[in-house]
């Protein structure tokens, strides 16, 4: 051990001698990172720039870790936090801050209250597993992209760090106990630690590809190997003309998968080891190739590289906001000037950061009788404390908002959908928009509460997620079933079933609609939706309800939100004929709605952005021109199955406006429940119910 330390210490890592290569390597990892978020068309692996962070993130830390142990058979974990602190706390406090100014100056309101939340899971270092659970969520994939969704990679690194002094001084005791060297076992440990976060990271890739990508527990091995490069025993010393050859293949094992990686792989996975082995060698050989001048060491070693490297922690937190404030206001991709332009403005920032908060706080002198450790957590809570209160302000605007969500409106003053129906109601003007953009998505049906989004009939008990006329033994049975399309008709009956008995059974599952046939691109958590639905369908059958309502959304729809699609074998709508079909053959009263028009953009934003309204809707033509539904065609081919159209109620003369009736009517693919609900009564009619 005291041999890998005294090895560590020839490279320059220990705070005397730093190594100039290591900055340049900085640099190369947050400028692939950069282009790739301003154009990730250009540099679709460009997020092989963070597995090389974690790397030398692994060799810096563990390598000076490693060192204190076998020099004083003791890490002091205070001093390591207070490092760990100072060193990275300051700057992403001032961004956090910046971000809540910044989305409260440029954002729309609805977007308050999520950044907010967002702060908090940064500033607590856990925006990992918040993107890894929600992600993955139907419910999120509609959701803008929040400013501060890079801060992933400092939580997965901010769990590490709080983690690792404890395993060193567990090693170490366990060494002592045993009369071996302080960092006899670190080695063997962390090569154990680095062989099983690998190989669950392949497991979990392959089988919850977005959880993977976040959680901490698939990227530790990255970090370990980077403590692996820092602790090995030196090999015998290369050639500077071999070393040079490695450091390059070093750097072609991050670049060319900057260029060839995307989204679609299983990563980070076994491939991850590509990038993050290339960047091991690239700090194993640094030293032996630093003499040849055509050495990828010295190329990163050049003054703008280790410029760039200087500032990298700070580029990073503010390259995202910056791209993600731009998008919104432009209302499109950054072109390539524009990104350019973008480019260096995060350049500006991160300047400004390191000089001005970086490296104040960092290198602060200490005042006497205040130990540094009292001013460093002091400086903490003091920071915390500032943020948590700016992300309570926007989020309590919000909040008295979202209150009026529980208020019942007068049918007079918000008459929705009614003011387009048979007998249209007055609509009155100068009253404000409900339910208030900015808790519009909030605004969602009773299917959200607990499992009856996300029906499982495994799960579910069949006692679970009735509404309407519970209590009332002999009213009509109504099952309500198909997809997050489906559950928005859940509360116009539940409104109806208060002047016409109903009992109204919701067997919703978001993101998966009523059919036997799977996506194309189906991810694992819906793999089985295609089984449930067939245990739904036999279920439905015995149970015998008076009336069976289907919706889902189209097909085309499912393209655009999830990126979903079926193949020309298994088309969708053939899986719509085989569950109609079992429900028919049981003698079923069945019902399909066709599907809502879908609205172009985002309404919400829109609609707080203009004051014209009518400049948020969506032509005719292209909400309801999508394609056939496919529902719709499988109930005619099955027949004998009611078919539901009420676009009527959403689009007139050619347009469909995202306000009706003083109701705004959608909160993204989906409608507000305000709306919904005041499709009652047509759907009623439609219905033929009472």
């Amino acid at each position: 051990m005291r041999h890998a330390a005294a090895k560590v210490r020839a490279h320059g890592t220990n705070g005397s001698g730093a190594r100039r290569d290591i900055q340049g390597l900085r640099a190369l990892a947050v400028g692939i990172v950069v282009i790739y978020h301003l154009r990730p068309e250009a540099l679709p692996g460009g997020f092989v720039g963070v597995d090389v962070f974690f790397v030398v993130s692994g060799f810096l830390i563990i390598g000076s870790l490693a060192r204190e142990a076998s020099k004083n058979a003791s890490i002091s974990v205070p001093e390591f936090y207070a490092r760990r602190i100072r060193r990275l706390f300051p700057a992403s406090a001032v961004v956090l801050v910046a971000v809540l100014a910044g989305a409260m100056l440029l954002l729309a309101q609805s977007r308050w209250q999520n950044i907010s939340s967002d702060v908090l899971f940064s500033l607590l270092q856990v925006q990992n597993w918040h993107q890894a659970l929600s992600a993955v969520s139907y419910a999120g994939a509609t959701q803008e992209v929040s400013p501060l969704q890079h801060f992933w990679s400092l939580a997965v690194e901010e769990q590490f760090y709080l983690v690792i002094p404890f395993f060193f001084l567990g090693l170490i005791s366990a060494a002592l106990a045993t009369g071996k060297p302080p960092g006899r076992f670190i080695v063997p440990a962390l090569s154990v630690t680095a062989l099983a976060s690998f190989v669950y990271s392949i497991y979990l890739s392959d089988h919850e590809h977005t959880i993977a990508y976040f959680a901490t527990t698939t990227r530790i091995w990255e970090l370990a190997v980077g403590g692996l490069a820092a602790l090995l025993p030196a090999l015998p010393k290369p050639s500077g003309r071999l070393a040079a050859v490695s450091g390059w293949l070093g750097v072609s094992a991050i670049v060319v998968p900057a260029f060839l990686f995307s989204t679609d792989i299983a990563f980070p996975g076994s491939i991850a080891a590509i990038p993050v082995l290339g960047t091991a060698i690239l700090l194993r050989t640094g030293p032996p190739a630093a003499a040849v001048p055509w050495s990828a060491s010295r190329f990163l070693a050049i003054r703008p590289m280790t410029l760039v490297g200087d500032v990298s922690y700070s580029l990073y937190l503010w390259h995202w906001p910056v791209i993600v404030f731009a998008v919104a206001l432009l209302g499109r991709t950054p072109r390539i000037r524009e990104a350019l332009l973008l480019a260096l403005l995060s350049l500006v920032l991160a300047v400004a950061s390191y000089h001005l908060v970086e490296q104040r706080f960092r290198h602060r002198s200490g005042n006497a009788g205040w130990s540094v450790y009292r001013r460093t957590y002091a400086m903490a809570l003091c920071g915390a404390m500032v943020v948590s209160v700016a992300a309570w302000a926007p989020w309590q605007v919000i909040e008295i908002k979202r209150a009026q969500l529980s208020t019942e409106l007068s049918d007079h003053d918000y008459p929705g959908a009614q003011a387009w129906s048979t007998r249209p109601a007055p609509v009155p003007a100068g009253l404000p928009i409900r339910p208030d953009p900015s808790v519009a998505m909030q605004d969602v049906p009773a299917t959200s509460a607990g499992a009856c989004g996300v029906y499982d009939p495994a799960v579910v008990p069949d006692t679970d997620c009735w509404f309407g006329s519970v209590a009332q033994q002999d009213a009509p049975v109504v099952v309500v079933v198909g997809d997050s399309h489906a559950g928005q008709f859940v509360d116009p009956l539940i409104a109806v079933s208060r002047k016409i008995p109903l009992r109204i059974h919701a067997l919703v599952r978001n993101g998966c609609p009523f059919a036997l046939t799977p996506p194309r691109s189906e991810t694992t958590l819906y793999a089985n939706c295609s089984n449930q639905n067939s245990i739904t369908a036999e279920r439905i059958a015995a149970g015998k309800p008076d009336l069976v309502l289907v919706a889902g959304m189209r097909e085309s729809g499912y393209r655009k939100a999830l990126g979903w699609s079926w193949a020309p074998d298994a088309p969708l709508v053939e899986g719509y004929v085989q569950t109609l079909s079992r429900l028919r053959a049981a003698g079923l009263r069945v019902a399909v709605v066709a599907d809502l028009p879908y609205p172009q953009g985002n309404p919400v934003e829109c609609i707080q952005k203009y004051a014209d309204h009518g400049a948020c809707g969506t032509p005719a033509s292209e909400a309801l021109a999508s394609g056939d539904d496919a529902l719709v065609g499988a109930a005619r081919r099955v027949g004998g199955i009611e078919i539901v159209d009420l676009s009527r109620l959403f689009c007139r003369d050619g347009l469909c406006p995202a306000v009706i009736g003083n109701v705004l009517v959608y909160r993204d693919n989906h409608m507000t429940n305000t709306f919904a609900k005041s499709l009652g009564p047509d759907l009623a009619v439609a219905l033929r119910l009472g």
